[in-house]
């Protein structure tokens, strides 16, 4: 299964990693195969450095964390050592400083590359605080389920699979706040920080997808998008569209959703003749990177391309590539609908 699809900086280049451990680099419109190596583990994150372009870290089952800086090489260039050996859920690097942010395991590091060329762990945050149940919750294991880093390097936000979302302060350590999710086991699929940093769209592995204002625990939106089947209810990926304007979510039963942002009302639908499609890239082509976890988006002055990954087993698993093009009236209007 096509599990990543992060799409490079400039938006010419997807990168997609599976459970097959294969990663293989694509030119998105031209379905053209760029790059494949081969990991001794499933992928379980992908990430484009902000600041080398076509340099791409890996995060594997394994707990291997890779970097490839030569896409035409087929080879791991480097790595980042953190000390543990456990499973790579979530990458983002800082686009100032370069560091990386990495959920790894239980824990949340920080690594910043040496001299050397090495990357190396240097900050190890503490564990969050318990949430406030609103309903029976057993397991209380610490999992990031995505990361980002803002304000230049000084906040690190993590969305945890049983902890909410947590604002922290890289020098200090401290929480600046705590998103606790009301719907009621409190699980977080995967999550998305809008491009202006004022949203946090989830997907609730109960009912769809809700955004929340930074650090408010009741939501502003809650849309509803129900599994078909109760144990299909598997974590999706999600990502924002025009400038927050709208928000698409991965789909358990091939129809990819798109909403208006500002009433929850669906916009349009994404076919695929009822295939899982868990992973979702947005490319907009002004360089206008907002990431949280596997999302990214990009801004193309009118051009928007969405990369999803489906498949209903392993050997079946495919991409689709989807461009649309919308100019400044029909978006002025998307946002006031």
């Amino acid at each position: 299964m096509k599990d990543f699809l992060p799409f490079a900086l400039d938006g010419n280049e997807l990168a997609s990693g599976s459970d097959d451990r294969s990663l293989i680099v694509w030119d998105p419109l031209s379905g053209k195969l760029k790059s494949h190596v081969t990991f001794p583990s499933s992928i379980l994150s992908l990430a484009w450095s902000p600041q080398h372009l076509y340099c791409l870290y890996v995060g594997c089952l394994d707990g291997a964390l890779a970097i490839i800086e030569d896409l035409e090489s087929n080879k791991v260039t480097n790595s980042i050592l953190t000390g543990i050996r456990a499973p790579v859920f979530s990458l983002a690097i800082d686009e100032y400083s370069g560091d990386i942010a990495i959920a790894l395991g239980s824990e949340i590091h920080i690594a910043q590359a040496l001299q050397s060329g090495k990357c190396v762990t240097h900050k190890i945050f503490p564990l969050p605080k318990d949430l406030p149940l609103t309903g029976e919750q057993p397991d209380k294991r610490v999992h990031g389920r995505a990361v980002v880093i803002k304000e230049k390097g000084n906040l690190l936000v993590v969305a945890y699979l049983h902890h909410g979302i947590v604002c922290w302060d890289t020098s200090s350590f401290k929480q600046h706040w705590q998103i606790n999710p009301i719907h009621s086991h409190q699980i977080i699929g995967h999550a998305a920080l809008s491009s202006d940093a004022r949203w946090i769209a989830l997907t609730n592995l109960e009912d769809g997808v809700d955004i929340y204002s930074l650090g408010k625990s009741y939501p502003d939106l809650q849309i509803k998008n129900h599994p078909t089947l109760e144990d299909q209810n598997i974590p999706m990926q999600v990502s924002w569209l025009f400038d927050g304007a709208a928000i698409i979510s991965g789909s358990t039963d091939g129809d990819v959703q798109i909403w208006a942002t500002s009433t929850g009302e669906p916009l349009q639908i994404l076919e695929h003749k009822g295939c899982i499609v868990q992973a979702i890239a947005v490319s907009n082509m002004m360089v206008n990177v907002s990431m949280l976890g596997l999302c990214q988006v990009f801004d193309y002055l009118s051009s928007t391309v969405i990369a999803t990954g489906a498949s209903k087993i392993a050997q079946d698993a495919y991409i689709k590539i989807w461009q649309s093009k919308i100019d400044s009236s029909s978006l002025d209007a998307l946002e006031s609908h």
